[in-house]
């Protein structure tokens, strides 16, 4: 199975909570696309704009 992921900064995740008002594990799950409210398109949506990269893993590998 493939996950797909937004790959930011940490600094960058911390602004992303600021801009939207929202928790850590808000803007955590919607990066890794657990969620698809609207903020979470709108949070992956500022998170591509801000240089966040996506990415495709299969579920045997791990983040580097």
């Amino acid at each position: 199975m493939v996950r797909k992921e937004i790959l930011v900064g940490n600094g960058q995740k911390l602004k992303l909570k600021k801009l939207f008002n929202t928790s850590y594990p808000t803007v955590r799950t919607a990066l890794a696309f657990k969620t698809n409210t609207a903020l979470a398109y709108r949070i992956r949506e500022a998170a591509l704009k801000m240089g966040g990269v996506v990415v495709e893993r299969s579920e045997t590998q791990k983040a580097i």
